[in-house]
């Protein structure tokens, strides 16, 4: 045979190299799932084994601080770019952009699927940058093209209803990207919109959300049931999160705006009931926050300039040159005949503990049953970013303030591990070529000692 045994054991070292470089791309998988509304204690209100046996394989953090304003939107979009509102944009569901002159409601789907309103950069899009495959199921901003990017796969939003037998639906043709056998997606984003309609509806503390946490739970363990029935248990790392959380709201803790504000006096008056955003016309700036500001004590209003730094809600044209927040458990109504009444609400200040969501990890990349502190949202996308092997956008977040979530010389290290096995696996290759070359060529390469041996390579040659 002309294949020697150097050769051989080439081979065997080739093989090896190539598939440690394999095993570690494999661990570049990630799911990231958000439960919206999920606030951060509801996983002690009911028996939830499904999240029980997720954290027991994974890390837990006592919850995360979530972005100023605690909005779906805004906080949704953070996750993704690692960014505060007033960096990525989003800085409510509805606000005023002047440079556009247009408003955006979270409802609108043309704003929705508007990029100009979108800023930073998405996960997704920083992973199809690296040369990765997304697949995103109706997460904030995946409708928009985001600096020239859609994800690879992902579905237009539609309002539904929550059943089991969709949400199972959904889960399914996430695994069906994640398991395609052409292109399948290393990074997959599923969102429900539970528990927080429900929240809303029935009030965090009622018997309707703890049968909502029990579907959530139910998904859960279809999903991780999914995840081990087609072998990707150590090849996924999975993030379960949320949004922010949502506290109590009672009809007597209302105040209406009746008598104090004149709007043929603002260009635009944005209430969305747990704050409102205004824009005087010029020159009645003055007039409009001193009758504001005079309404009740359960609100507060701020000048822009004068909103408190550690919100990081400032430093952007949409937010409002006045500025309204009630109170956690407050509501703010237009006049006496405004219904807006629901008996959850979230969109308070984001260090009430009610406005807290859930971090739930696990997968080949994390710790084992570990309780971690809490740490903002904004930390999640580099925290992506790094099992993903990527390199992240700018960001306002920071690796070290989550690298402790990682298994031990995990962090950092596996983009290593990969590199060096494609150098190795590379280098291994090249030699094994050259030594094939060398094989084949053998005969013809060999100097001849005699006339004869000139004839012989002649009929070799002709004979071939």
């Amino acid at each position: 045979m002309w294949i020697g045994k150097s050769t051989i054991h080439i081979w065997i070292l080739t093989l090896w190299s190539l598939a440690s470089y394999a095993h570690a791309k494999q661990f570049e998988r990630l799911l990231l799932i958000s439960f919206d509304g999920f606030r951060w204690d509801y996983l002690s209100k009911v028996d939830t084994p499904n999240f029980d046996r997720f954290i027991a394989n994974g890390v837990k953090a006592d919850w995360i601080k979530d972005t100023y304003t605690s909005l779906t939107f805004p906080n949704h979009y953070t996750i993704v770019t690692g960014l505060y509102e007033e960096s990525h944009g989003i800085v409510a569901n509805e606000f005023y952009d002047p440079d556009l002159g247009m408003e955006f409601h979270n409802h609108n789907v043309t704003n929705v699927q508007d990029g100009r309103f979108w800023g930073g950069e998405p996960i997704w899009v920083t992973n199809q940058k690296n040369g990765g495959t997304s697949g995103v199921f109706y997460w904030v901003g995946s409708e928009a093209e985001i600096k020239g990017y859609r994800p690879n796969h992902y579905a237009n939003y539609t309002v539904h209803n929550a059943s089991m037998e969709l949400w199972v639906n959904h889960t399914d043709q996430v695994i069906d990207w994640m398991t395609d056998p052409k292109d399948p997606v290393n990074l997959a984003l599923l969102y429900f919109k539970e528990p927080d309609a429900t929240g809303h509806r029935f009030g965090p503390d009622s018997p309707e959300v703890e049968d909502m946490i029990r579907q959530c739970d139910n998904i859960t363990g279809y999903i991780l049931d999914q995840i081990a029935e087609h072998g990707l248990n150590d090849l996924v790392n999975i993030i379960i999160t949320s949004d922010h959380g949502m506290t109590n709201m009672s009809k007597d803790r209302f105040i209406t705006l009746d008598g104090h504000v004149d709007e043929t006096k603002t260009d635009h008056f944005l209430n969305y009931v747990i704050g409102a955003s205004v824009w005087p016309k010029s020159g009645f700036e003055d007039e409009i926050y001193k009758n504001l500001s005079a309404i009740d004590e359960h609100v507060k209003v701020w000048r822009k300039s004068e909103i408190p730094a550690e919100y990081h809600y400032s430093n952007n044209k949409r937010i409002p040159e006045i500025l309204m927040a009630a109170d956690e458990g407050w509501g703010i109504k237009q006049n006496w005949d405004d219904k807006h009444y629901l008996l959850g609400r979230h969109g308070f200040n984001n260090s009430e503990m009610d406005m807290h969501p859930i971090f739930l990890a696990s997968g080949p990349s994390f710790k084992k049953g570990y309780v971690s502190k809490p740490f903002e949202n904004v930390q999640i996308y580099g925290l992506m970013c790094e099992l993903l092997n990527i390199v992240p956008a700018p960001n306002n977040g920071s690796l070290d303030a989550v690298s402790h979530l990682l298994a031990d010389n995990v962090s950092r290290s596996v983009n290593l591990v990969w590199q060096i096995a494609l150098l190795v696996g590379g280098t291994l290759c090249v030699i094994l070529l050259v030594c094939i070359v060398r094989e084949l060529f053998k005969p013809y390469l060999k100097k001849p000692k005699s006339l004869h041996d000139w004839d012989d390579r002649s009929a070799l040659l002709e004979g071939a």
